[in-house]
C-alpha cells in the first residue's frame, strides 16, 4: 500500500504560452513511473484556431517527465489527431502498463460543435512511453474514462468505463476481454 500527499508546489503541470499546442491549458494528468523517471500524460488545450472549418481550441495529450513527480521537463505532444474518430480532439488520458505494454486511453472527439455520438474511447498502445506504436477506436458509442486493471482478473483482461455520459443517466461499465484485440473489435 502507498500513501499519496498533495503536493504544496501544485500545480504540477503548467501550460506554456509560448507552445501553441498547450498555450490555454494543461490539465487531467495521469502519471505512471517508470524506472526512475515518473511519466505524466495530460490533456493540453491549444489556442483557438481553424479545424475542420471550425474555429477551436484543439485537445491533446502530451508528455512529461520527473525524477521526483512534482518538477517536470521535457514536455512534448504525444496522442494527437490522426483519424476522422479523433479529428475534434483527444482528451483526459488514462495509463496503465499491462505486461510489456503501456496502454493510455483517452476520450476522443469526431464531432464540432460537441455532441453525444462524437464523444467516444481511443487507445494508444506503447512500449517505450516515448512513441505510439498503434493506436485504436475502442468504443463507437458515447463513453469516457476508460481505463484497465494493472492486471489480469480470472486470467481476463478487465477494464472500467462510463457509457453514456454526455446522453445520462450514465453507467459505469465493467468489461473483460479474452485477448487484446477484443479490446477495439466493434464486433465484441
Amino acid at each position: 500500500m502507498y500513501h499519496v500527499n498533495r503536493s504544496w508546489e501544485n500545480p504540477v503541470i503548467l501550460p506554456d504560452s509560448q507552445t501553441p499546442w498547450e498555450a490555454l491549458a494543461a490539465f487531467n494528468g495521469s502519471p505512471v513511473k517508470k524506472g526512475k523517471y515518473v511519466h505524466m500524460f495530460y490533456r493540453a488545450l491549444a489556442r483557438p484556431e481553424m479545424n475542420s472549418g471550425a474555429l477551436m481550441s484543439l485537445s491533446t495529450i502530451g508528455h512529461a517527465t520527473s525524477l521526483d513527480g512534482i518538477h517536470f521537463n521535457n514536455y512534448e505532444k504525444f496522442i494527437y489527431p490522426e483519424h476522422d474518430w479523433e479529428r475534434f480532439g483527444c482528451e483526459d488520458p488514462r495509463v496503465t502498463k499491462l505486461g510489456k505494454k503501456y496502454y493510455i486511453f483517452y476520450t476522443s472527439l469526431s464531432t464540432y460543435p460537441f455532441t453525444a455520438d462524437g464523444i467516444t474511447v481511443g487507445l494508444a498502445i506503447s512500449r517505450d512511453l516515448k512513441t505510439v506504436s498503434e493506436k485504436h477506436h475502442v468504443t463507437h458509442f458515447n463513453s469516457k474514462a476508460m481505463t484497465l486493471f494493472p492486471e489480469k482478473i480470472n486470467g481476463k483482461i478487465a477494464a472500467l468505463l462510463s457509457v453514456n455520459t454526455d446522453r445520462p443517466p450514465t453507467t459505469i461499465a465493467l468489461a473483460s476481454f479474452r485477448n487484446e484485440e477484443e479490446i477495439w473489435s466493434r464486433d465484441f
